[in-house]
């Protein structure tokens, strides 16, 4: 077992406390039939180490060490929470699903367990119905709880109940009136509702309500970006930019409206703006890049791509990029093909396969990244149906049966 110094011992079990889930205290009555000795002490000395663990990503080790921790006291409810957490991080949904409602059996009063299956039933089984019964389950032990307030009226905005969420949401910001993820969620539900007038002066609302929160401004611009309501979202960067001019993330957000507009002048300047504001961070660079894509100087991008990759070698934006290149280039050729298919422009077919072929090895790489992911497996269809397309012609024309 692991030996800790009184004052680090101190401070992990305190933060592991205050972060895993407060532990209240617990009497328990040793009988003389008792098989497994109670040791409180124990139990808290071992979830402390799992918890250290479990910070650094260790998470079999932490595993070990909360079992460790209920071992010692099989009713600390903490650990059982924690454990269940643990197994969810690792993607064993159904070990996690077990253990909360064993701390369910342990304290019925509690509703961190009801919570637990709730997330499981509504994130990873998207399973709303049960989500909502574990929901109101741990209501029913705490009414003014504002998490599972919130998570009830994200289960009713999935059933496109949008009325009810709106009710639930409301009933939460009562008992947390500051809490703004529950605004943003009455923001989005409105535009879930389509009544995308509604979000946006429930935003400006809050503006005028707290004309000092930067959150709210940003939320505003970002959801006017995705009601293509452009010249609005200008002004809201701009203003967040007056505030703070060496935001290089305002500048790349504006550059970004820019890019949409096809202001491409405009967003040059912005995303220059940003690199020069952080010139350790790669994200300037690489939407440079996808300006230039957008500008269809392939060349330039492939330059400012390998820049990028100096700084951030393991950004997958880089293959994102790639991907875009050689599939434009691809696309590019087989437009030629398509106008004049004959045996003497057989070689601009061979390049479009070679091209598509490479936007699909990038697309691949790209899609280890959630941002990415659905964009890039869409492009891997879009360029598979044209290759066989491609060697379908390639079969007829050019002779070369495979």
């Amino acid at each position: 077992m692991h030996k800790l110094s009184g004052i680090k011992y101190v401070a992990i079990v305190l933060v592991g406390i205050i972060i895993m889930g407060c532990v209240p205290s617990q009497t328990v009555e040793k009988t003389d039939t008792e098989k497994v000795k109670i040791n409180p002490e124990l139990a808290l000395q071992e979830y402390s180490i799992a918890f250290e663990y479990y910070k650094q990503g260790k998470y079999d080790d932490a595993i070990d060490h909360f079992k460790e921790s209920i071992k010692a006291d099989p009713k600390y409810y903490a650990a059982y929470i924690a454990l269940a957490k643990t197994y969810r991080v690792k993607r064993d949904i159904i070990t996690a699903e077990s253990i909360y409602n064993q701390a369910k059996n342990i304290d019925l009063s509690d509703p961190r367990a009801y919570e637990g299956l709730a997330t499981i039933y509504f994130i990873d089984y998207k399973n709303y119905d049960k989500a909502i019964t574990e929901f109101q389950n741990g209501l029913k032990v705490d009414a003014t709880n504002v998490d599972l307030l919130n998570g009830l009226a994200a289960c009713y905005t999935k059933k496109e109940e949008y009325n009810t969420a709106l009710e639930y949401y409301r009933k939460s910001l009562g008992y947390d009136p500051e809490n703004i993820e529950t605004m943003f969620a009455i923001a989005k539900v409105y535009m879930e509702k389509d009544e995308p007038d509604k979000a946006v002066h429930y935003l400006e609302d809050l503006i005028v309500k707290k004309p000092n929160n930067i959150e709210v401004r940003i939320k505003l611009a970002e959801t006017l970006v995705d009601l293509k309501r452009y010249n609005k979202a200008v002004e809201q960067y701009k203003h967040l930019i007056e505030k703070e001019p060496d935001n290089h993330y305002y500048h790349i957000q504006l550059g970004q409206v820019y890019q949409r507009q096809k202001k491409y002048t405009d967003a040059q300047k912005e995303f220059e703006e940003a690199r020069t504001l952080a010139p350790d961070n790669a994200l300037p660079i690489f939407h440079l890049a996808d300006l230039k894509i957008s500008q269809g100087k392939f060349s330039a991008a492939e330059n400012l791509i390998k820049e990028a990759k100096k700084i951030a070698p393991d950004n997958l934006y880089a293959a994102f990029l790639l991907g875009d290149i050689y599939e434009r280039r691809g696309y590019g050729l087989k437009t030629a093909w398509d106008k004049n298919k004959s045996k003497k422009n057989c070689s601009k077919l061979n390049s479009a396969i070679s091209n598509l072929s490479t936007a699909i090895s990038y697309y691949n790489k790209a899609t280890a990244d959630d941002t990415f992911r659905s964009y890039a497996k869409n492009e891997i269809t879009r360029c598979n149906n044209w290759i066989k397309t491609l060697k379908e012609d390639k079969w007829f024309y050019c002779k070369e049966k495979e």
